[in-house]
């Protein structure tokens, strides 16, 4: 027996080795086969790391939050890759040299190679935790919000609203006080208060959360602004919710605000017009702000007008019983102010005599607010009649509603009669004009909002938008009709009343159907329900709008027009922009009048023959419809009016060349935006010089530029293609010339600079350049080789320039610095640039006077911002500088290094976020004179510049190593 057992013993032992013989065997016989898998398995993890590459740029570009984990995976995928890269290299060479003597040559390296081929584990487990993030890489970053935008006042002198500032202060401080209400007036600056606030409690809470609620207010809305600050709430964090703008009590749990004494570490500031209100909603501090006394209401008053009336003796006593008629209210110094600011002493006398008589009368209001309403309305009436028309345009416009003034373009042309219009651009520059002269007035705000687009939208004041209707409703010639924004699930007009209606808003409700009986409104000339939930629009209703000049139907869910539009023989403007059911329309032939077609983001297939017939047509948009194949090149032939075109190409179009020829024929063409797919679309010999503003792009760059801001920027090229073929096309190589401002250029794969790979003279001579994305490219400008004149300096006009996700990019510029100038350069933006180190040495920083703003985010590897001579005796002055944001700057170690001393006139702010090895701001001395913070960090005499950023890094260093020992 136990000789059997020996025996099977050994026999498991000589069937294990030979398994394992067999198995390194294996690796000798079969190492060619495991050599072309383990490729193909390195191939296939380059590819997915390839497409979440691709994913993260295009993240970053959108300024996302990466997910946790997805650099690092990124890294170690590129280390495996590396090291794969370099063991099939080391066999590929083995098998030149060792391999050429035949298979039996050398045995001990093919089983090396065999066998190091078969270990994919490394590839595969990384391929495996891929697969999570090519399926979501980011997450959605906020956009900035109304606190992000502020720009805090200058109240020092205005003891009155210092002083409810430091009672909200201190309520927002005691523990024991959970909700605070601040009321009063409209206009007497309750919501420049509660932002002032913000701004000054910061280092208070977590976060601190702002949304206006309006009268007519949206749950849902509320609910998504406070959302975040909800759920830091219930996880402990301490926040401040700011409820601006109440009208009536709120219910903070149907708003899903956590409140109560539950959560003690939410605290809530609203402002209402109405103590009742704060009272009902439980405050447990309840703050009035009252109107300026005389002596601050002229320092307020003086600060609007200017030195003139310290100056100007005969001025000044009329000007002082001015601003004692302005009832202290804040929002009337300022429109008043604003309104005489550059007017003669006869107007101020004129105006002062007015606000004496109090021109207003409205027995239904409060005293206290008609007061408000005639002080106002006196600017009202120093108003030409393209403002006041522009005025009370805006007040069909939702509350606190972000309005696009070229919507008041659009509607003034359908509006005024066609004689009188001699173009587009003219109707567009007087438009601009009165917007500008309302701004001047105070009667409309700037847009809260940041970002290229901000100077595209305007705003209006409450309190404004009250009294435009309030003049609109109040003569002969002009009644409004306006339910905009108020939450409309139907309406039914009342009796007669549209008899004598001129102007119609329902926009931005929620509104499925309109009446189907028969509704005359007989002067109706405006109709505006943009925003709603249309399924149709009855026969019977667009019956009773016969006289009606414009109709905007745009982001409804209409799918399909009624045939009585054809009746609308007066319509002159129609917009169905988003209407993504529409397939059909053939029925707008009929409108031989039409001056205004927008057909964006529909469901058309085709652009009907019968649009030919619309030979008055100005301006026509065809664009983002995902469905268009086909424009029949001869309905662009015949519409010969035409004065603005915004028309995209898809890949699936046919006859784009020919239509893009027709294009070039229309003689009274001015304004373009045109997207191809291909260079090869645009005819040689495209007249881009007649145009005076366009948009051209080429490739996949279909977001790079908004048709709303070609009016501010005038001419713009996109390029978005893997390899620009150069020599350009002629036609290309001119429209660079003549693309001023601006020049967009994005995922090229075979650039490595712009000048002079592109075009030296052309890109000398561009004010606006947006490089992204572009992999290779290593600097902006190359010419190292280059023997000319000094004083032909590059870049010379550059307003803006924007770098970002350039993986290359070393330097700004690769010769000699006497050849750079960057004395025009106002806007500076370099993002995911990360083998920069140093950006401007000391010769070129001296020069950059024009300079406003620089962001600089994610450039790992960055150290310096200006850089030069450790001893030096220069004195350096930026003297438009006012914003510098650095963020997330792992080795940045100074702004600048070089010993000198540099003054900041105009610096309000300065933001080193995450820049953790920040040793100072700079060597030698340096004047802020109205630096007040850094970040938190006050410079209030305790701390200069240096010592606050400083300070700043060794806090933002505690907490990430804080958040490193968390994860652990």
């Amino acid at each position: 027996m136990a000789e059997g057992v020996v025996t099977s013993v050994a026999d498991k032992v000589v069937e294990s080795l030979f398994v394992v013989a067999k198995k390194e065997i294996g690796y000798m016989w079969n190492c060619k086969q495991l050599v072309e898998k383990f490729k193909s398995e390195v191939q296939n993890l380059k590819d997915m790391k390839g497409r979440i590459q691709q994913k993260i740029e295009l993240a970053k570009n959108k300024g996302d939050n990466l997910v946790h984990g997805v650099e690092d995976w990124v890294n170690n995928a590129e280390l495996e890759i590396s090291k794969a890269e370099e063991f099939i290299t080391e066999e590929a060479n083995a098998k030149k040299t060792c391999f050429g003597i035949g298979l039996c040559g050398n045995w001990s390296t093919l089983h090396r190679y065999g066998k190091k081929a078969a270990q994919t584990d490394p590839l595969m487990e990384l391929k495996a935790r891929g697969t999570i993030y090519e399926s979501c890489v980011s997450l959605d970053a906020p956009a900035p919000g109304i606190l992000d935008c502020y720009q805090n006042k200058n109240l020092v002198d205005i003891m009155t609203h210092n002083s409810v500032l430091d009672n909200i202060i201190k309520a927002l401080e005691d523990d024991s006080k959970q909700v605070i209400g601040v009321y009063g007036v409209g206009g007497v600056g309750k919501t420049t208060l509660a932002k002032e606030v913000a701004l000054m409690v910061k280092n208070m809470f977590a976060d601190v959360t702002f949304t206006t609620i309006s009268k007519q207010f949206d749950v849902e809305k509320i609910k998504k602004d406070t959302e975040n600050a909800s759920k830091r709430i219930m996880n402990g964090d301490k926040i401040l919710i700011i409820l601006d703008d109440v009208w009536e009590e709120l219910n903070l749990d149907e708003l899903c605000i956590p409140c109560g004494i539950l959560h003690m570490n939410c605290k809530i500031l609203l402002t209402s017009r109405s103590k009742h209100v704060c009272e009902n909603m439980n405050a447990q501090s309840v703050i009035c702000v009252n109107t300026l006394p005389q002596e601050e209401a002229w320092i307020l008053f003086k600060h609007v007008v200017g030195d003139k009336l310290e100056t100007d003796t005969h001025l000044t006593s009329v000007a002082r019983d001015v601003a004692k008629e302005c009832g202290g209210l804040p929002l009337v110094i300022n429109v008043i102010g604003k309104t005489l600011k550059n007017k003669d002493i006869s107007s101020w006398k004129a105006t002062l005599t007015q606000l004496q008589k109090n021109a207003l009368k409205n027995k239904d209001v409060d005293a206290t607010i008609a007061t408000v309403y005639d002080r106002l309305k006196l600017s009202y009436d120093y108003l030409k009649n393209e403002a006041q028309w522009c005025f009370l345009q805006c007040s069909l416009f939702p509350e606190d509603y972000e309005i696009l003034v070229e919507d008041l373009v659009l509607y003034r042309v359908g509006l005024v009669k066609s004689k009188e219009i001699e173009s587009i651009e003219d109707v567009r520059s007087t438009v601009q004009d009165a917007v500008n002269i309302l701004k001047s007035y105070g009667l409309l705000l700037d847009a809260d909002m940041e970002g290229d687009y901000s100077e595209c939208y305007i705003r209006m004041h409450d309190v404004c938008r009250d009294m435009a209707l309030l003049i609109a409703n109040e003569g002969s010639t002009n009644h409004f009709l306006v339910m905009a924004g108020e939450g409309l699930t139907k309406w039914l007009p009342r009796n007669n009343l549209q008899q004598s209606h001129t102007a119609m808003s329902l926009m931005d409700n929620r509104i499925s159907k309109l009446p189907e009986d028969h509704i005359s409104f007989p002067h109706l000339e405006a109709a505006n329900f943009q925003w709603n939930q249309l399924i149709s629009i009855s026969e019977e209703f667009i019956e009773g709008l016969k006289n009606a000049r414009v109709l905007d139907l745009a982001y409804n869910e209409i799918s399909s027009l009624p045939q009585s539009l054809a009746r609308l023989s007066q319509l002159r403007m129609l917009n169905l922009e988003g209407n993504r059911c529409i397939y059909e329309i053939s029925i707008i032939g009929e409108l031989k009048g039409l001056e205004i077609l927008i057909l964006n983001d529909t469901g058309i297939e085709e652009v009907p023959e019968c649009i030919g017939q619309l030979v008055n047509l100005r301006r026509l948009e065809v664009e983002r419809c995902e469905r268009l194949s086909y424009i029949p090149p001869d309905v662009i032939s015949k519409l010969r009016r035409l004065e603005e075109l915004r028309i995209r190409f898809t890949v699936h179009c046919k006859e784009v060349h020919e239509c893009v020829a027709a294009v070039n024929c229309l003689s009274k063409l001015t304004c373009l935006e045109l997207k191809v797919p291909s260079p090869h679309d645009i005819p040689e010999g495209f007249n881009f010089d007649k145009l005076k503003a366009f948009a051209i792009k080429i490739g996949r760059a279909d977001n790079l530029i908004s048709f709303d801001y070609i009016w501010t920027s005038q001419r713009h090229l996109a390029l978005n293609m893997e390899y620009i073929v150069l020599p350009f096309f002629k036609w290309m190589k001119k429209l660079i010339e003549i693309s001023r401002p601006d020049i967009t250029l994005s995922d090229i794969e075979n650039l490595n600079n712009i000048i002079p790979d592109l075009d030296q003279e052309g890109f000398n001579n561009v004010e606006y350049i947006n490089l992204r994305s572009c992999k290779n490219v290593t600097c902006v400008v190359d010419t190292c080789d280059w023997e000319g004149n000094a004083n032909e300096k590059f870049l010379r006009e550059v307003k803006d320039l924007r770098l970002a996700g350039l993986d290359k990019l070393e330097v700004l510029w690769k010769c000699p610095d006497e050849f750079i100038s960057l004395t025009n350069l106002v806007y500076l933006y370099i993002f995911d640039c990360n083998k920069l180190v140093r950006l401007f040495p000391l010769s070129v920083a001296k020069g950059l006077v024009s300079l406003k703003e620089v962001r600089i985010e994610y450039c790992e590897n960055l150290e310096e911002v200006i850089w030069g001579e450790t001893e030096t005796d220069e004195l350096i002055v930026f003297p438009c500088l006012t914003t510098i944001h650095l963020d997330s700057l792992n080795e940045l170690k100074s702004f600048y290094s070089c010993s000198c001393s540099i003054k900041y006139p105009s610096l309000v702010k300065v933001s080193p976020v995450y820049c953790p090895n920040m040793e100072m701001w700079g060597h030698g001395s340096h004047e802020t004179p109205k630096l007040k913070f850094v970040n938190d960090v006050p410079l209030d005499g305790r701390y200069s510049i240096n010592d606050a950023v400083v300070k700043v890094s060794m806090a933002q260093k505690a907490y990430q190593e804080l958040k490193n020992k968390t994860r652990r």
